[in-house]
């Protein structure tokens, strides 16, 4: 038996670390999309959201309808809402990883809240955690990916009703970024051969995330593939290395963290009989999505595209070896002696990445009044009567990252300036001087 006395401390260590992470949520902010995508979705309602997202740019058909109702209610309020926003994202994402347990076990619990602190640590956050338009994205994306593999790890998928919960996953997974929909369309086909014996459950699995992802692929080659912006910088072979190269930096990162994670959950996973199979099919679909996703920012833009699609790779690799792990014990049992140190093992890597987020997030706590104080100023000048406003950027955040917004004087329609234009669309302004913080 595992004992409790090494799995509780280890749980409230973990709830520590994913605490401090939450503590920073009012240094959340909105950039120019934000602005720029509000205020399309007050003035022009549906019809931007599909003409100009879904069926255009962003066929991202359940992350851009859950953008849009944030952005009309933002927009309607004059008040960001990035931290209740945030914090439904968080929330859905750290339940994730525990909503597929039959019965309270704290070696699971601790998996799963080991899950959740490696999708925080260890690579930047901001893009992906701290700011909306990133975030409704990619979180949901981790959140839908999370809870297919958890579900699949507590073997829920043996009866209907996880089997509807896992398909379900997949296509939410599609249906919130073109990243998911590379997930989605390896992932779904393969879960679905596997239960070929069983033709209801196959079609189940794999129909409806496979839809989904077809629906995406096919918006992004009419739409996004014969833009300017899709000028195929680099060749597909010369892609694909670099896609491996930064694959492996990125498995380098910390490895010792990933070692004692896969060693934790194996141990803690001591005694579990899940389908083995379906768990080495997350394992290999994971790295191979992360790897389609790499290989496909590169040939089109020439790099290896932004900060919050490394952290969905990490966030997938944290996956990977939660999945390899239980699927492991399965073909190599773990002992009742080995297994009593699962707790320690996964408390030791969440402590191997937190340690130099440390200071970071001490930096931004102390941080915390200042920006706080600028963005409160900030809103208040845009919601003045006035054809003009001053917005000055905040302290720049070690964790939460800040706006990447350029500094200047601008008029209507500044063209060159996305940002700007964003702002004085939102807030109905004809003028702006956008100043570098304090």
């Amino acid at each position: 038996m595992i004992l409790p006395r090494l799995a509780v401390p280890a749980a409230g260590v973990m709830l520590a670390i994913l605490g401090l992470h939450v503590a920073l949520l009012p240094e959340a902010h909105w950039q120019g999309d934000d602005f720029l995508c509000s205020a399309f979705a007050r003035d022009d309602g549906l019809a931007y959201l599909w003409q100009a997202r879904i069926g255009g740019w962003s066929p991202r058909p359940l992350s851009e309808v859950v953008f849009y109702l944030y952005g009309r209610l933002a927009a309607s309020l004059q008040r960001p809402l990035t931290v209740p926003f945030l914090a439904l994202l968080w929330t859905l994402l750290f339940a994730s990883t525990l909503v597929g347990m039959r019965k309270w076990q704290w070696p699971r619990v601790v998996i799963g809240l080991a899950a959740c602190c490696l999708y925080l640590l260890g690579h930047p956050v901001g893009e992906m955690f701290y700011w909306p338009a990133g975030a409704v994205a990619y979180v949901c994306t981790l959140t839908a990916s999370s809870m297919a593999v958890f579900l699949l790890i507590d073997g829920r998928d043996r009866s209907w009703a996880g089997t509807v919960a896992a398909s379900a996953s997949l296509a939410a997974c599609a249906a919130c970024s073109e990243a998911g929909a590379c997930l989605a369309v390896l992932l779904a086909p393969a879960l679905a051969t596997l239960r070929w014996r069983r033709p209801g459950k196959a079609l189940t699995l794999g129909l409806p995330g496979l839809c989904v992802a077809g629906f995406v692929f096919w918006e992004v080659a009419h739409h996004r593939l014969v833009s300017a912006e899709a000028v195929g910088h680099l060749t597909l072979l010369h892609s694909l290395r670099l896609a491996l190269r930064d694959l492996g930096r990125e498995l380098r990162q910390f490895w010792t963290a990933k070692l004692a994670f896969l060693l934790g959950v194996r141990c803690c996973a001591a005694g579990a009989r899940p389908h083995a199979r379906g768990l080495v099919a997350c394992a290999v679909a994971l790295p191979l999505a992360a790897a389609a996703v790499t290989v496909a920012a590169w040939h089109q833009f020439g790099a290896p595209c932004c900060e919050r699609h490394e952290s969905l790779r990490q966030g997938w690799v944290v996956l990977m070896l939660a999945a390899s792990g239980v699927a492991s014990v399965r073909r190599w049992p773990v002992g009742a002696r080995a297994a009593r140190f699962g707790p320690a093992a996964l408390l030791l890597a969440c402590l191997i990445e937190a340690a130099p987020r440390l200071h970071p997030i001490l930096h931004d706590l102390r941080l915390m009044g200042a920006i706080t104080a600028t963005q409160r100023m900030d809103w208040r000048r845009g919601r003045a009567a006035s054809e003009m406003m001053q917005f000055r950027l905040p302290p720049p955040a070690e964790v939460a990252g800040m706006p990447g917004i350029p500094t200047g004087q601008f008029a209507e329609p500044a063209l060159n300036s996305w940002s700007a234009h964003g702002l004085m669309q939102f807030f109905h302004k004809r003028r702006i001087t956008i100043l570098p913080p304090r």
